[in-house]
């Protein structure tokens, strides 16, 4: 009991201590007189524990005096939990300080002589730290003597694999994996020796030694292995793979799947080894099998033929051993297939994503293999169908589906789940279909499940624009009947609204682009809803040479639109607006025309529209400051309140912002702080706050409001100005006039008040000139955010009990984001309460058809479902939905702003009151 209340009282002194750097050492020595003075080894185990702490969290420890005093107290010890403990706070103090490499080969030594311990924990910390602390040389620094040496700790790591207890086992074969991530070249004739390990009785050990086999193996491929036969030699990475084939079978579920794993990632294997991982034939355990002549020839030799004279003169020349019989499977037969049929989701899941990573560098298994990923889409776990279905997609360039294997896949287009079915249509529109009539079974499914799921319409027309484009010889022989064209009546024009017609509109037309041979068959209805097509949806319907198209100039594209142009395009527009010789009115007009040209620009090309509304925000921030100023009655509160929403725009809402175009941005940002602090509201409650001593309680009550958003306006002024000078220096730019009065205003003044700011500001503010606008950036690109679901023509009325929890499917694609964990989904109810929903992480999933950005930004879909509550009204209105970034402001003491992404739509609905029971 005494121990225990030591021992606790050692805890509650490790969580509370902070030492001095002059009394590090005293604590230090009267802990070591302590342990030898104390009798229970539970407290000693703490003091040492103790040394670790103060060594690796106290400033002023001297590591090495640490060390010195833990190696003299585990010397004569006696107790191996007291030992275990010191071994280990010598590897964490010597991790430290592994510069030292003399130290280093004392603390080995020190491990070394411990080693002969007789309990498992002590082995098992040597064995670590040798493993971890033991100097490792750049090979072209190593003598031979440090390379005998080297073999030599590898040889003592390599002997306790033979321990009697199975934990010391498994921490030699782990040493020996350390040292090899260290740079430690482990010997070829390790391999014999591990490989008897994989059959040991305890699972860490197979599982140990299963990687070390795979690290042997594919470091040492072309080295030959004799079998047990002793006649027959293969390559060590064949042998490997054949061993760790053999794993796929073992009892232990983590043996398994590690097995299937290291399959995956094992290189330059033979293609017969390979090959025979999907085959469930019996096997002759890896023998050399000979011919029925050679057999016979042997059988004469032998002297064993048989005459038919005499009874059992026929017997075998041999005797066969009843080891060698084996009746089972055995080596890489039917690995996969064993692995691919396992009873664990765990081993499944391994497996088709080891065949995925060996058909990606095979052809030959990617076409065998196909048949057994394609099986799997019938699992009974949506994860393992889902990377069956990726793992498929990925090796698409080296298969081509058949009918039969066509009918599992399409049949797993009803599944329930969302992932799984567009996952599908991923997958079919990257394959390639072997005949018309896999087409047409595809397009007919296809179709099908659009009536049962109108939902999966976008991931659908997506599908059928890549199998279109892939597939254009043999879709037109089908083009006639999918678009129901007869040769001697008209048929009645199809509802160019009806998704399925949309899909086989999409289909032919991307299949047209490179058969021009469809182009003729066109009827003139189908030719007008090509020109709609195209104008609503650009990026699925590719240019055609019919209609209006043919007459018109030849598109362009986004990527050949010529810089240059564009270029002397912003610069005609914002020329002379820094002509600071012109007079300010003349400049504001200039600015306003620059605004309205700019925005022009946005919608004309989408591929500059970033930089077109960043430099056009920038322009009307400029404006409404100037216009605000300009007030009689000093800057309106809702002037300052969008000029700060469009600063934070400019400031967040884009990317590949040069910091030359941050620095104009955060100079801005500035005057629309100073414009804050300087509004009349600001200014008298800060005027109130420091002149008025008898003020009522009513009064006191009434300005506290306006005196807290005073003080919130000085702090984000003086956070603005702090940021800012540290984004100038970093950028080099030179501060305006008024960024520079600022500065010394708020260096001038130490404590910052409000009203003596707000005073000092107001002439800089008035007098300073126009602001700089930054030079145009082609690069800029601008975060958007485009809401799918619900629609904005839905006039359906949602209806819930008051007071209860109604949801609101919510699907959106938000481009180019910086953080996806700072969109938030914006609800305001009509009354004006406004809530920002935080999305869970997993309804955050990255756009499958849009490739990574350049400038480092992400682009995600947002699945997810708004919920909504509210009390009872008398009739039905509207809830805005919108998407919003989270703006993080640390300056002011305001709730963080969000910045809209896109407009809101309007969803109605009418919480009604709760029918009482009778």
């Amino acid at each position: 009991m005494a121990a225990l209340l030591k021992k606790r009282a050692l805890a509650e002194y490790n969580k509370s201590f902070q030492f001095q750097e002059s009394d590090v050492e005293e604590a230090i020595k009267k802990l070591s007189e302590h342990f030898q003075s104390e009798e229970e080894s539970v407290v000693r185990v703490k003091i040492l524990w103790l040394f670790c702490d103060i060594g690796l969290e106290c400033p002023g420890a001297n590591l090495n005096n640490l060390i010195e005093e833990t190696i003299h107290l585990i010397k004569n010890e006696t107790s191996h939990k007291v030992i275990a403990q010191g071994v280990a706070t010598l590897l964490k103090l010597g991790t430290k300080l592994s510069d030292d490499k003399i130290l280093m080969m004392r603390l080995v030594n020190v491990a070394k002589d411990n080693l002969k311990d007789t309990s498992h924990s002590v082995k098992c910390r040597c064995l670590q730290l040798i493993s971890e602390l033991y100097p490792i040389y750049p090979e072209s620094d190593r003598t031979q003597e440090m390379t005998l040496e080297a073999d030599v700790i590898v040889k003592l790591l390599g002997d306790y694999s033979n321990a009697e207890d199975a934990r010391v086992r498994c921490e030699a074969f782990q040493s020996l994996l350390t040292l090899h991530e260290r740079g430690q070249t482990l010997n070829a004739s390790l391999y014999e020796h591990v490989c008897e390990s994989l059959s040991d009785d305890y699972e860490i050990v197979r599982e140990v030694a299963l990687r070390l086999v795979w690290l042997l193996g594919n470091k040492y491929p072309e080295n030959s292995v004799t079998l047990p036969d002793g006649d027959t030699t293969i390559r060590m990475v064949d042998d490997a793979f054949i061993r760790i084939c053999s794993a796929v079978n073992d009892l232990c579920m983590q043996v398994r799947a590690l097995a299937c794993s290291l399959l995956g990632s094992t290189r330059a294997v033979s293609d017969r080894f390979l090959l025979q991982t999907l085959d469930k034939q019996l096997m002759s355990n890896m023998k050399k099998k000979r011919t029925a002549h050679e057999r016979g020839a042997e059988l004469v030799r032998s002297g064993a033929w048989a005459s038919g004279r005499r009874w059992a003169d026929d017997a075998p020349g041999q005797l066969v051993e009843q080891d060698s019989v084996q009746l089972l499977p055995g080596g890489a037969a039917g690995a996969f297939v064993h692995g691919l049929e396992d009873e664990l989701m765990e081993v499944r899941t391994a497996a088709v994503d080891a065949v995925c990573q060996l058909s990606l560098e095979n052809a030959t298994f990617a076409t065998t293999s196909l048949d057994f990923l394609v099986d799997m889409f019938n699992d009974e776990i949506e994860d393992v169908r889902l990377r069956a279905i990726d793992s498929l997609t990925k090796i698409s360039h080296h298969i081509i589906l058949r009918e039969d294997q066509l009918e599992i896949i399409l049949g797993a287009l009803e599944d329930y789940s969302m992932d799984v079915r567009e996952g599908l249509h991923r997958m079919l529109g990257s394959c390639t279909v072997a005949s018309k009539t896999c087409l047409e079974m595809c397009i007919d499914k296809i179709l099908e499940n659009l009536k049962r799921y109108p939902q999966d319409k976008r991931s659908t027309f997506r599908c059928v624009q890549r199998m279109g484009s892939s597939h254009a010889s043999l879709v037109l022989p089908l083009t006639t009947r999918l678009l129901a064209v007869h040769p001697f009546f008209d048929m009645p024009e199809p509802d160019v609204e009806d998704p399925a017609y949309m899909c086989i509109l999409i289909l032919v037309l991307n299949a047209a682009q490179h058969c021009n041979t469809m182009l003729p068959l066109f009827e003139e209805h189908t030719i007008k809803h090509y020109t709609y097509l195209r104008d609503t949806m650009p990026q699925l319907v590719p240019h055609l040479p019919i209609g209006e198209s043919q007459f018109s100039r030849t598109e362009r594209s986004e990527a050949a639109i010529d810089d240059s142009a564009v270029r002397r395009f912003f610069d005609t527009v914002l020329q002379h607006i820094d002509n600071v010789t012109l007079s300010s009115n003349v400049r504001l007009n200039m600015l306003r025309s620059a605004e309205e040209q700019l925005n022009k620009l946005s919608e004309m090309e989408p591929l500059v529209s970033g930089a077109a509304i960043f430099t056009a925000l920038f322009a009307r921030c400029v404006l409404s400051l100037h216009d605000a100023l300009l007030d009689a009655n000093g800057p309106p509160p809702h002037a300052l309140a969008q000029l700060t929403t469009d600063c934070l725009r400019l400031q967040h809402q884009f990317s590949a912002v040069t910091e030359q175009e941050s620095a104009c941005v955060g100079q801005l940002a500035l005057r629309v702080a100073a414009a804050r602090l300087c509004a009349p509201d600001a200014v008298a409650a800060a005027t109130a706050s420091t002149t008025t001593t008898g003020a009522t309680t009513t009064t006191t009550t009434a300005t506290t409001n306006t005196t807290t958003a005073a003080m919130s306006a000085a702090a984000a002024l003086t956070h603005h100005a702090e940021m800012l000078d540290r984004l100038l220096v970093s950028a080099g730019v030179e501060p305006d006039p008024f960024t520079i009065a600022v500065f010394q205003q708020l260096s001038a003044a130490g404590d910052h008040k409000p009203a003596v700011l707000a005073r000092a500001l107001v002439p800089l503010l008035q007098a300073a000139p126009l602001p700089l606008i930054p030079k145009p950036n082609l690069k800029i690109r601008m975060c958007t955010a485009t809401i799918l679901e619900p629609a904005t023509d839905n006039d359906t009325v949602l209806r819930f009990s008051a007071g209860l929890i109604a949801g609101v499917a919510l699907e959106a694609e938000v481009l180019r984001v910086r953080d996806p964990a700072a969109v938030r989904v914006r609800v305001a109810y009509p009354d004006r309460r406004v809530h920002a929903l935080v999305p869970q992480r997993d309804h955050l999933r990255p756009l499958d058809h849009l490739d990574n950005n350049d400038d480092g930004t992400q682009n995600v879909r947002l699945l997810t479902k708004v919920l909504i509550s509210h009390g009872v009204w008398t009739e039905p209105c509207g809830v805005d939905i919108s998407i919003c970034l989270a703006v993080e402001e640390t300056g002011g003491r305001e709730v963080a702003p969000l910045v809209e992404l896109c407009r809101p739509v309007r969803v109605t609905v009418a919480p009604k009151p709760i029918k009482r029971g009778i």
